[in-house]
């Protein structure tokens, strides 16, 4: 099923990738900037090198991906493979790093090959998930605040190097301090990184409230409920690679998550990719996933317009 309500769609009839977007740059732009999301299908394209000029076209001026939180491989300047997860496994709805002290304002993916089946990037209007969250629950995370607790070196999840691109713990040590995060170093050569933040933020072009934040990826009930408990048992409450409580470091009842949970089902929209598909989206607009798939499947993404925590 595919569903591109409120998504700007422009075919492009063949045309080359890179003068597609450069001669229509104005136009993308527009429907990023009035609906947040812009598919470009039907061009011309052959790998990475399209997609970086395309994106120069576009007037990306792609980011470094620091503070990571999921395996990914960089294969040209600013451009990356999509999250390095297990074919079986569903990544749920979340905003770009919006987890950390800064984040991209747009986000770009690009199809190379399709999945035989599944696979799609299920997007979400962020302001209409809101709207949808039930008063109880948005009141408790929003006058609380969020709490993110991240661990890492234990073996399971990222080792600190791969996170914060560097074997450096002084070049760490000053990445959180200039970014508001606190750290903490574990025996082991483990790290422990803790950031209070709120749920809630306000568009810094459209001045919109909108739902920005990692809950429903980071807290526990994300896990099946085994390894939810077997990683529980091994590493501590407090050692999990990702977790999110509230400000306060009371834990998030399940059933608060559950209710966020069931506002994305509700809104989410799907489309099956197809060869050299181009999604542009405002990454405070819309959030993203990814669904189980089977066969080979490869979407490169690149990032761009930093914007910093205030």
């Amino acid at each position: 099923m595919n569903d591109l309500t409120g998504i700007t769609v422009i075919e492009a009839d063949g045309e080359d990738l890179e003068s597609f977007t450069r001669k229509h740059a104005r136009a993308i732009d527009e429907g990023v900037a009035a609906n947040g999301a812009v598919l470009i299908r039907g061009a011309g394209a052959d790998g990475a090198g399209d997609f970086q000029r395309a994106l120069d076209a576009l007037g990306f001026e792609p980011l470094e991906y620091t503070e990571r939180s999921t395996p990914r491989s960089e294969v040209g300047g600013g451009v990356f493979t999509s999250t390095e997860y297990p074919a079986r496994e569903v990544i749920p709805q979340h905003c770009e790093s919006s987890y950390a002290g800064a984040w991209p304002g747009r986000l770009a993916f690009f199809s190379v090959i399709p999945a035989e089946t599944g696979g799609a990037t299920p997007i979400t209007d962020v302001t209409k998930v809101l709207e949808d969250i039930p008063a109880d629950v948005l009141e408790a995370v929003e006058t609380r605040g969020l709490r993110y607790v991240r661990n890492y070196g234990s073996g399971v999840g990222l080792d600190w190097r791969d996170a914060f691109q560097t074997d450096s713990r002084e070049q760490v040590d000053r990445f959180c301090a200039a970014g508001g995060l606190d750290r903490e170093w574990l025996e082991d050569d483990c790290l422990r990184t803790v950031r209070r933040a709120p749920a809630i933020a306000v568009h810094p072009r459209t001045g919109r409230r909108l739902w920005f934040n990692h809950l429903v990826l980071f807290h526990q009930s994300s896990l099946p409920g085994d390894l939810r408990t077997d990683l529980v048992d091994l590493l501590g409450e407090d050692g999990l690679p990702n977790d999110v409580l509230f400000g306060d470091g009371t834990p998030i009842p399940d059933g608060t998550v559950a209710a966020v949970r069931s506002a994305f089902e509700r809104r989410s929209q799907r489309f099956d990719w197809l060869r050299h598909d181009l999604l542009v989206i405002d990454n405070m607009r819309w959030s993203h996933g990814r669904e189980a798939f089977t066969g080979e499947r490869r979407v490169l993404v690149s990032m761009s317009d930093l914007i910093s925590r205030t």
